[in-house]
């Protein structure tokens, strides 16, 4: 485990008297796996009784810098586990100790005379679970004559406000040291300003290459820049945490000419229970977009708007423009309106959610209908294919259906994973935001541009018998 200069020169910082909790922030791919493992063997290394805890978000998470560390220390004198429900090791002849903790702050408890902590990857860390585990370290070095000297390694996305942003922000006061690369945002495409936030990846051809073509499709895309800013410069892009479409985005949609219906469409469909709407959207291939939406006939319209909070007469005037319609004298509404709404659109294909696709299918549809699977990395492939559509074209919404587009975009709401991936989730937990229309628009997109970039994938086509 040979150190960069840029490592060095921290472990130096980090491990001066008087430094009882030292950070190191920097971007993915740079090494910090690595070096977490190395400061752990180092200190383990001399065998004097003590233990030391290696602290990641789960077990899974430690496995690759604990496996560094055992291989550094070899197997002669030392016992390891490493199961899917214990992970540490024990020197034998001195009873020197590992310890491999979860980021629960209960694992906290008992940590007497423990000299050091090193943490993987904090930023991973659940929100609630980090505040406490900040806490219970920071209650553990103060009490009296606690050797513990705290080492936090990590990348500051995906948290982009909590204790964990805040604490590399705060910088270097006291007790703590703070080294953070983070990248200028009004340089973020530079050469030299990747390579200053990434010594260890520009360091080799073929990671250089992976950064450079990521920099490159962030120039052509909004999204991957805020991600690209995020995971490799270090900076969280605040605007791609909660909404689908941003304002300039939806802007450019409603600017662009609205062309002729030409060809047939694809389809997107977002079936509804309970409470909730079902809605289509159909985008052809030049970009024009039309959609309609089906309502509970039960209760009434005045009512859904008190349900939903919102402004006397905005479900009123969207069936009046004849873009939302209702289901008359049902609580649900049924999936056979849904289908013989869209007839006239003559689709090519029907994209549904394949838990639904078995009642699209009983009623008819004019068109093979495809199944889509609701996991992260296929709504992420969906969203990114309606916001590259948005902001560069052709998407282009159809007057009669800009109010009923709208009001859905303005509540549908977003969530990004650990990896990078995101999916429309529900605001609140009674199911009153009207994001139906919005779920079909990113359905019928994402199949729209598969179709653009290449011919159709074989697919299991299901028709109605």
């Amino acid at each position: 485990m040979n150190l960069r200069p840029f490592q060095r020169r921290f472990l130096r910082r980090a491990l001066a008297p008087g430094v009882r909790t030292a950070v190191l922030s920097l971007p993915r791919g740079n090494g910090k796996s690595t070096l977490a493992a190395r400061i752990l063997a180092d200190r383990l290394a001399a065998v004097d009784g003590t233990e030391c805890v290696l602290l990641a978000g789960s077990l899974l998470q430690a496995r690759v810098p604990f496996r560094m560390v055992r291989a550094a220390l070899g197997e002669d004198g030392w016992r390891w586990a490493d199961s899917a429900t214990m992970t540490g090791g024990r020197h034998l002849a001195t009873g020197t100790r590992l310890r491999v903790v979860s980021g629960n702050p209960k694992t906290a408890l008992g940590w007497q005379g423990v000299p050091l902590v090193v943490a993987d990857e904090p930023g991973a860390w659940e929100v609630a679970a980090g505040e406490g585990m900040i806490d219970a370290i920071q209650t553990a070095q103060g009490k009296p004559d606690s050797p513990l000297r705290a080492i936090l390694i990590g990348t500051v996305a995906p948290a982009v406000r909590g204790w964990w942003p805040e604490l590399v922000a705060a910088g270097s006061r006291g007790s703590v040291h703070v080294t953070a690369l983070q990248g200028r945002v009004d340089r973020w495409d530079k050469a030299s300003e990747i390579r200053r936030c990434n010594p260890l990846m520009w360091a080799f051809p073929a990671s250089r290459a992976v950064l450079l073509d990521e920099r490159d499709a962030a120039r052509a895309d909004s999204r991957l820049r805020a991600r690209f800013l995020s995971y490799r410069l270090n900076t969280p892009a605040g605007d791609e945490s909660t909404v689908l479409l941003s304002v300039p985005e939806y802007e450019a949609v409603c600017g662009r000419p609205v062309p002729d219906r030409e060809g047939r469409p694809v389809v997107g469909v977002d079936l509804g229970g309970g409470r909730a709407w079902s809605a289509a959207v159909a985008v052809w291939a030049n970009g024009r977009t039309e959609a309609i939406a089906v309502a509970p006939g039960v209760p009434s319209l005045g009512e859904q708007e008190k349900r939903d909070r919102v402004p006397r007469g905005t479900y009123q005037r969207l069936a009046e423009s004849g873009a939302l319609l209702l289901a008359d004298g049902l609580r649900v509404p049924p999936v056979g309106q849904v289908v013989d709404a869209i007839r006239e659109w003559r689709p090519a294909v029907i994209v549904c959610d394949r838990f639904r696709l078995a009642e699209a299918l009983d009623h008819g549809p004019p068109c093979p209908v495809e199944p889509r699977v609701g996991r992260w990395s296929e709504q992420s492939e969906d969203i990114r294919a309606l916001r590259k559509a948005a902001l560069d074209g052709p998407l282009s919404v159809d007057p009669g259906s800009r109010a009923l587009i709208g009001a859905s975009l303005a509540v549908a709401a977003v969530k990004h994973d650990d990896g990078g991936n995101v999916r429309l989730v529900k605001r609140g937990t009674n199911n009153t935001a009207r994001d139906d229309v919005a779920a079909a628009l990113v359905l019928a997109a994402g199949e729209a541009a598969r179709r653009m970039r290449r011919p159709p994938k074989p697919l299991r086509i299901y028709r109605a018998s």
